[in-house]
């Protein structure tokens, strides 16, 4: 689980040419479809932040990485990757 973690803020901190912005609303419905609470993703000005505990279900930190992954790989590749992922 470590290990997931590790790569997910790798990619998150990793800059890009071109910085889109998440929304809250869309860290929100990550977290109700993981059924995760909302509070494990925020955001810090442009920053999304992962604050899932350690010890917390695995299913659902997993889920949420993944989720937030995809969401910020879209985000930073443009409107035709956003697609690809809403389509999911």
């Amino acid at each position: 689980m470590s290990a997931l973690l590790a790569l997910a803020l790798q990619a998150a901190v990793q800059p890009s040419a071109s910085v889109r912005k998440v929304s809250r609303a869309s860290l929100n419905a990550m977290a109700d479809a993981c059924r995760a609470p909302r509070k494990w993703l925020t955001l810090r000005g442009p920053q999304v932040v992962f604050r899932g505990p350690p010890d917390g279900d695995p299913v659902k930190l997993a889920c949420v990485l993944k989720k937030m992954s995809a969401a910020l790989d879209a985000a930073n590749q443009g409107p035709a990757a956003a697609q690809v992922v809403k389509d999911r």
